[in-house]
This record gives structure tokens, sequence and C-alpha cells, in this order.
């Protein structure tokens, strides 16, 4: 089956909430045409991994989202298109299996890398944190730093209390 084939098929209420969608190659490429099936994924608990059905393995195809999200995604992208439409569904399925997001509208851009992300998120965190006093000194042993306000350390060592991992400021 094609991709398309699969949201006919879906639409039309066929399928189970046991199934998974599989689909041959890289899903940067997927396309309407791209070779798919829907198929009940079983898990081998004692090797730690999905079991395929027999021969999809050797016709490449791999699992990416389970049937609800599937549902979910075409419903996502009728309603971004305004109508039903197999074009944005494949789109929005696209966006979905690589990000594991919803794409904000149809021609969506890829998201940032999650570095870039989380380099701004740690931004806003920081900064969030405001000034230090300079009449209260850290805690942190040998630091000489103010204690920020609600907080016994200074800026960097609050964020590092707080997110378990080195601050990547010293301003």
């Amino acid at each position: 089956m094609t991709l398309f084939q699969i949201i006919t098929a879906v639409r039309a209420g066929e399928g189970s909430e046991s199934q998974w969608l599989l689909i041959v190659g890289d899903a940067k490429n997927l396309s309407g045409e791209t070779e798919c099936e829907l198929a009940k994924m079983d898990f081998d608990e004692d090797l730690d991994e999905e079991v395929y059905p027999p021969g999809f393995k050797e016709r490449g195809l791999y699992s990416t989202v389970d049937y609800q999200t599937l549902q979910d995604c075409i419903q996502w992208a009728d309603r971004l298109a305004g109508c039903p439409d197999e074009a944005a569904a494949c789109e929005v399925i696209r966006y979905y299996i690589r990000f594991d997001a919803w794409p904000d509208r149809l021609g969506a851009p890829d998201p940032p890398p999650w570095e870039e992300t989380q380099a701004r998120l740690d931004r806003e965190f920081y900064d969030s944190l405001g000034q230090e006093r300079p009449g209260t000194q850290c805690r942190r042993e040998g630091c000489s730093g103010g204690a920020v306000v609600f907080s016994a350390f200074c800026r960097v060592h609050q964020f590092e209390n707080v997110k378990k991992r080195p601050c990547p400021f010293a301003d």
C-alpha cells in the first residue's frame, strides 16, 4: 500500500488501535507514494525489541507511529487545510514522524535543532533569575557572588541547582 492508500483507509475507519504505521525509507523523504503498511507490532520483552510481521524487515519497513497518532495527524492536517486533504495529511504525518511535534501550519519549516532550543531556554531561565543581591552572599562554598531573590545561591549556582548540570553562562 502507499501512504495515500493508508490515509484513505484510516479516513474510512479501517484499521485498529493495536496497529502501527510502517514505512519504507527515510521519513524525511516520505511521500504519498511511499510504500507503507498498517500492522500490529509485538514487543519481545526478553530481547527488548519490536517483533515485525514476517517479511516486513526484508521489505525495509520500520514502525513509526501508532494508529491513534496517525488518526490525529490526519485530523490535524484537515484542520490546517480547512478540508480533507491527502497531501496535507502526508505532510503532517511526515513532520510528526521526523520531529515528534505538530506543525503550526502547512509548509512549516523544520524546528530548530535541540541544542539551539536548549540554549535559548537556558538563557531565558538564567535571565529570569534576576540580578544577584550584593549584600547576601551565595551559600556555595568558595563563591563570592550574591544570592538571587528567593534563593540562597548566585545565578550560576541556582541554575546548576535547578538544572542539575553545569551553567553555560558566567555573566
